[in-house]
């Protein structure tokens, strides 16, 4: 049987320089098209090959070629290596796998991954090339996230929108690296007071980066329901026997805590010693409802999804970060039609969420 094309489009714009906008007006082409053919969902007839070499400066011969069906690849481990099922994407012309041994046990696998050589994992796909290619990976601490990928994912496509719960910090970090489409953040700058821009600039980006809002959202303490201990401020986390849920240094929560000791007086050692540790919100208020913890600080919609009385502390605006040359990337476009369309805003609302700015372009940080 005839192997199956596969091409150098995506690869070859790239290093051109050229966004897919620019693209399609060279070879007139839909943005539609451009994206199918550089996916591998689509092969072009003579004449469009054709203009797509004149305009990516090649031979056809070096555009299209004929390559067997790709059943292993060599990935880049996002995180600790291990064996076993990871999910995949393909950013920057490499693949990158990321771990579901602990929090991705609900998810389905991309590929089984074998051990770790020289910083590389040889994995065996279970999904087609084609489709793991076009994955989107979210990276934030948000559950709406959660909510937006299972939108996102109910539309048809090849690809899927991956959410990995990350903390703000760790995001923006793997945005830089290239190890995921797009970053939620919610860090507020202890000096100067403002949201997530003065954490973005000094990541000191390799590339221009986009600042668009999501929503904002109370984040606070969250309890057993009718506050059995009676905790009603920061400053009852000193009470001796009291255990609190805490959050891992760089999440926009810590920062909140540490601001927040500091405002009562207390020692900054509170926040290091946490009764159990949490990788996100809804991991706080599940260690609450369980009684591992007597409190914590999630958002208002993690104590809403456990039933959890809650104590506001902050409004703060959570934001997502991704590179001003993917904004004309399709699956982020699909992202951001879901984003703002009127049903996902109504069920942020129902969380508690504040949707007045979602959606709005709040600033664009020039690369370093």
């Amino acid at each position: 049987m005839r192997a199956p094309l596969q091409n150098r489009v995506r690869e070859l714009r790239d290093a051109r320089g050229l966004s897919q906008a620019a693209l399609c007006a060279k070879v007139g082409l839909s943005r539609q098209s451009v994206h199918a053919i550089e996916s591998g969902r689509a092969l072009p007839a003579v004449d469009v090959a054709l203009r797509l070499a004149r305009a990516l400066e090649c031979r056809v011969e070096e555009l299209f070629g004929s390559v067997e069906s790709e059943t292993r690849v060599a990935a880049e481990p996002v995180g600790k290596a291990s064996a076993g099922r990871v999910a995949l994407s393909h950013i920057a012309g490499r693949w990158l796998s990321y771990s579901l041994s602990t929090d991705g046990i609900a998810r389905s696998a991309d590929a089984i991954a074998g051990r770790s050589v020289r910083g590389r994992v040889d994995v065996e796909l279970l999904r087609p090339a084609a489709d793991v290619r076009e994955n989107l990976v979210v990276m934030g601490c948000a559950p709406a996230l959660g909510l937006l990928a299972d939108r996102l994912n109910a539309r048809p496509s090849s690809g899927r929108c991956l959410w990995l719960t990350r903390s703000s910090t760790s995001a923006l970090e793997a945005l830089d690296r290239r190890q995921a489409h797009l970053a939620g953040v919610h860090l507020v700058d202890s000096k100067t007071g403002e949201a997530n821009l003065p954490d973005v600039r000094r990541l000191g980006a390799s590339r221009s980066l986009v600042v668009i809002t999501l929503a904002s959202w109370e984040a606070g303490l969250v309890t057993l329901r009718g506050n059995p201990k009676a905790i009603s401020k920061v400053r009852h986390l000193a009470r001796k026997g009291l255990r609190f849920a805490g959050r891992e240094p760089g999440s926009g929560a810590r920062r909140l805590l540490d601001h927040e000791l500091a405002r009562a007086g207390l020692p900054a050692q509170l926040a290091s010693r946490p009764s159990i540790q949490a990788s996100g919100h809804m991991e706080v208020a599940h260690a609450v409802s369980l009684g591992a913890a007597d409190t914590g600080i999630a958002t208002r919609d993690a104590a809403l999804a456990f039933g959890l009385g809650f104590v506001p502390l902050a409004q703060e605006r959570y934001d997502l970060v991704v590179g001003r040359d993917d904004l004309d990337d399709s699956r982020l476009v699909r992202l951001f039609e879901v984003m703002t369309s009127a049903p996902f805003r109504r069920e942020l609302s129902a969380l508690g969420y504040d949707v007045g700015q979602c959606g709005a372009r709040v600033a664009e940080v020039l690369a370093a």
